[in-house]
């Protein structure tokens, strides 16, 4: 399902580029790159700015999917351009014409195991019309078929370079283009041996990249000209969606390289009236002056710059905070964002014909507003609701039915595990991980050679944590896919689950140093362990333990940090048992001091477990509210929300135990009675 504000926000930044009256169309425009994972509604949103163009009879735009056609070559995507500009549908403005875009294609089509000269007298031939072809052979297919040659069948559209040349001219007009402009742009440009270098360039490996930017400068100069002879009201607009596949990156780079080359050699004389928008779901090298998302912010002033998402996006921003460089200047990265609560909610009531504002806020939670998760939840949903009606039953949604939601199949072509085909065992494990650099030091990766986290940031799949661990973090969605993975596995020590937040917690007992303090680390991962069994429940005690303990004895800001952290550790709970009995059974009183688990034996924090505080009132409370923060922290287990409620209680009776900032506290529950779905 497509979202609107993106769409909108996509186009008025295409449009403000396209502008050449009251826009910046006149001056230098950008190759806008639009990032974002697999799933994240890219080509949903070509199509829609595609649908769009198509209505307007003055922008000549070209819509290439480059993963339909992972091998077409540069000059091919050139000679596709060129068709559909020289198309009738723009009549009312001067023709456009580019003799150098057909002839460079025509020459980059002639075999290249002839000599030098015969190649450029099979050239002079075919454009002259000499060995006895006819005035009416108007056609490349025609001619080649002539000179006993064949036209290369294009994979785009068969029959393009067949049509070039008659929408270039006709008859003497064809000779006259194609060699006065033609051929003596070429001589220019490649010095005497013109369009021969470039055909024997364009047919040798190494020499493959200088001829398709020379093919690619061609386009541009054709395209400047056209578009200075009369006036035209916007420039033209190349959309090329999945170029991160081989032949999109080749053609962005060749581009990149031809504007570089004019901006040095014909300064603004060189400006040309192409923008191109692509789209990719993984990170292309566009330099050193653009970050990756995930990446630490840079510590100095005026250093690397993270890309802005769409709606920030803007041609002054480009011109503001692009690259120095002679090539990467050019490139201008933006980020589709995930869809927010709004527009979670219009969506929920078009498939729904309610408003459902829970259960909108659940979906935007459990998803992080991934448009791919998005779209298969309400789906779910929706086909829940229609088995109902079938059934003439008129019961709503309940906790446990949301809970019970299915997740998205790992057939599925979209599902993110395809991006990762040699790296999932080792994402898997880093899920646990809240700083993916430490899943490493934890022995978490099999692989050194690559890092996990390459593979997530290349893919799109990382984001930026808060600015006070300033770590990478793997976004919500594919997180939450990871951890319910991690959950089903064994190895030979149990629960691969157990394993891995094990050894997470060894790791921070180790550590003296670390973003956070060290114990809540350690806790953090202590409470992801705990489940039903009598080992799950000491677990919790010993989390339960440390914040009480430290409960009037740190300032209580800071213990309401430690709190929250420690309560966002993810859970592998049993979804099939009701929420309500699994809060009784972990909210009862520790098992006896026998029980104890072999490796809870010893308290972190230096206290053997006969020694905790366990039957106070102060200490039921803080049980209480690590239960619930630890269930509503998690959309899955508690999709309505239902113990935010019970955090603002436990929050304000802990209160009155408090020495010292008990605003912070009551402020705190308060926060708690203020949240809403909607916002």
């Amino acid at each position: 399902m497509a979202n609107s504000e993106l769409t909108a926000a996509c186009e008025r930044l295409i449009e403000e580029c396209l502008d050449r009256e009251d826009g910046p169309g006149r001056g230098e425009l950008p190759v806008i790159m639009l990032f974002g994972p697999r799933g994240s509604g890219k080509t949903t949103l070509m199509k829609e700015v595609a649908e769009n163009s198509a209505t307007s009879f003055s922008l000549p735009f070209v819509h290439i999917d480059c993963a339909e056609h992972p091998d077409i070559k540069v000059g091919e995507i050139t000679a596709q351009i060129a068709r559909r500009v020289m198309g009738g549908r723009w009549r009312q403005f001067a023709p456009v014409k580019l003799p150098r875009v057909v002839l460079g294609n025509l020459a980059l089509s002639l075999g290249p195991d002839l000599e030098r000269e015969e190649t450029e007298q099979k050239l002079y031939e075919l454009i002259r019309g000499r060995r006895g072809i006819p005035d009416n052979a108007k056609t490349l297919q025609e001619i080649f078929n002539l000179l006993g040659g064949s036209l290369p069948v294009l994979p785009v559209a068969g029959p393009l370079i067949a049509t070039l040349i008659d929408r270039v001219s006709r008859g003497r007009r064809l000779i006259d283009l194609l060699e006065r402009k033609g051929m003596a742009w070429y001589r220019d440009r490649l010095g005497p041996g013109g369009l021969t270098d470039l055909a024997r360039s364009g047919a040798v490996e190494d020499g493959s990249p200088a001829a398709a930017r020379v093919i690619c400068e061609a386009l541009l100069e054709d395209l400047r000209e056209g578009w200075s002879r009369k006036w035209r009201p916007r420039n033209c607009l190349v959309m090329l969606d999945n170029s991160d596949s081989p032949s999109g990156r080749e053609f962005l780079r060749a581009l990149v390289a031809a504007k570089a080359h004019r901006a040095d050699t014909l300064g603004p004389a060189g400006r040309d009236p192409l923008l191109v928008v692509a789209a990719s779901r993984s990170w292309q090298d566009l330099g050193h002056h653009w970050n990756r998302p995930g990446t630490p912010e840079p510590l100095a002033p005026g250093g690397t710059r993270h890309p802005h998402r769409v709606r920030q996006a803007s041609y002054g921003d480009w011109l503001t905070n692009r690259a120095g460089g002679r090539h990467d200047r050019w490139w201008y990265p933006v980020l589709l964002p995930g869809l927010g609560r709004a527009e979670v909610a219009r969506m929920r009531e078009i498939g729904r014909g309610g408003p459902g504002r829970a259960h909108a806020g659940f979906a935007h939670a459990l998803t992080g507003g991934h448009p791919l998760a998005l779209t298969h939840l309400l789906e779910a949903m929706a086909a829940r609701e229609r088995e109902w009606q079938e059934r003439e039953r008129e019961t709503g949604w309940t906790e446990q039915a949301l809970r019970e939601l299915p997740a998205l199949d790992r057939a599925h072509p979209q599902h993110p595990f395809g991006d990762f085909p040699h790296d999932l065992e080792d994402l898997i494990a880093c899920a646990a991980a809240t700083d993916l650099a430490d899943a490493e030091d934890a022995g978490l990766l099999s692989r050194r050679w690559r890092s996990a986290i390459d593979e997530l940031g290349d893919h799109m799949w990382l984001l930026t944590g808060p600015p006070r661990d300033s770590a990478p973090v793997i976004h919500p969605w594919l997180r939450r896919l990871l951890l319910r993975e991690l959950a089903r596995r064994h190895g030979r020590d149990g629960p691969l689950w157990n394993t891995v937040h094990k050894r997470l917690e060894d790791l921070y007992t180790s550590r003296e140093q670390v973003p956070r303090d060290r114990l809540s680390m350690v806790m953090h991962h202590r409470l992801a362990r705990v489940d039903l069994e009598p080992a799950g429940h000491l677990r919790l005690a010993e989390v339960v333990a440390l914040l009480d303990g430290r409960f009037n004895e740190i300032d209580m800001a800071e213990w309401i940090r430690q709190y929250n952290w420690i309560t966002s550790a993810p859970n592998r709970l049993p979804v099939s048992a009701p929420l309500d009995d699994l809060y009784g059974r972990l909210i009862q009183e520790p098992p006896e001091e026998g029980r104890l688990a072999p490796d809870d034996r010893d308290d972190p924090y230096g206290r053997s477990a006969l020694d905790r505080r366990a039957g106070t009132d102060r200490t039921t409370v803080v049980r209480s509210v690590v239960v619930d923060r630890w269930f509503l922290s998690d959309p899955g287990l508690d999709p309505l929300r239902c113990r935010r409620q019970g955090v603002a209680d436990g929050l304000r009776l802990l209160s009155r135990y408090a020495t010292s900032g008990r605003s912070v506290l009551v402020n705190e529950a308060h926060r708690y009675d203020r949240e809403d779905d909607d916002e």
